[in-house]
């Protein structure tokens, strides 16, 4: 990737996504503590990497994070996407 400052490596015919969330939510899992109850106000999918996710795993994540951590009424959710 010339636009990267980052190892990168291209991917294989598929992408292990579903393995992927998994690991997210179960590191979630890990520290939803830290939390004490409050809610989401931001995520941010930053690196331009997670513009290779489905809509369907990106969706999936979402609905684990809301289900373990609850989503502020005006939560700002922004996914950066490079080329």
């Amino acid at each position: 990737c010339p636009d990267c400052d980052f190892n990168s490596h291209a991917a294989g015919p598929t992408l292990p996504e579903e393995e992927y969330v998994d690991a997210l939510l179960a590191d979630l899992d890990i520290d939803v503590q830290h939390a004490h109850g409050r809610p989401l106000s931001s995520i941010f999918f930053g690196g331009g990497t997670p513009s290779l996710f489905s809509d369907r795993a990106l969706g999936r994540l979402l609905e684990g994070v809301e289900r373990r951590i609850a989503f502020a009424p005006d939560i700002e959710i922004t996914l950066e996407a490079n080329p």
